[in-house]
């Protein structure tokens, strides 16, 4: 298995496709070889997505009218927990616009009770 078929394992579906796309645009309308071309789309999607390949996603929600961050590597378990608890999901968001938007750069993570 090649290190960028290793990669793109770890990519959501989301990343997965804009992978796929941008590398079709660099070997199709830029003529570069295919191998080239998925390289370049992979750093391509690493640079707009730092945390992509770390299995982290980073859900904004409600609880109780309250709007709270939930970091998950499963994110159908974190649906799931997410209705049994009467919450719901607003979008997914960029761990590290969250850090800093909201917390000043640190945080501190709990538990859910």
């Amino acid at each position: 298995m090649s290190l960028i078929t290793d990669l793109l394992d770890r990519l959501d579906a989301d990343r997965r496709e804009a992978f796929e796309e941008r590398a079709g645009v660099m070997e199709f309308d830029a003529g570069l070889d295919r191998a080239h071309a998925e390289a370049l789309a992979l750093l391509d999607v690493i640079r707009r997505h730092p945390l992509c390949l770390s299995s982290i996603t980073v859900l904004q929600i409600e609880i109780d009218g309250a709007t709270e961050w939930l970091l998950t590597t499963d994110v159908e378990f974190a649906r799931q927990h997410l209705a049994d608890i009467f919450a719901y999901e607003i979008r997914v968001v960029n761990l590290i616009d969250v850090l800093h938007e909201q917390y000043g750069g640190i945080a501190t993570l709990g538990t859910l009770g």
